[in-house]
């Protein structure tokens, strides 16, 4: 019985990651068409608008100079080995 939880997490694991490529297949059109569903009834009125202004922000911010100075001096921190992570200085 001890065997039960370990084998369930990983045979939940390995359903999740064959399921993936499928949920990745269909979810993706899926989301082109529901995002054209929504082009082709709004128009251009505000209600797109308002759909597609966060992803425009979510873009920019990631792709912002600023952003990638964030990202180029958290990779340049030195990285402690895990076993030293504990010890006080």
């Amino acid at each position: 019985m001890k065997k039960v939880p370990a084998c369930t997490s990983w045979g939940l694991v390995v359903a999740a990651v064959s399921l993936s490529p499928i949920v990745l297949i269909f979810g993706l059109p899926l989301s082109v068409g529901i995002g054209l569903d929504i082009f082709e009834h709004a128009g251009k009125g505000p209600f797109v608008l308002a759909l597609s202004i966060p992803v425009a922000f979510a873009l920019l911010r990631q792709l912002s100079p600023l952003a990638q100075q964030w990202v180029g001096a958290l990779a340049s921190r030195p990285h402690l080995p895990l076993s030293h992570s504990a010890k006080p200085n």
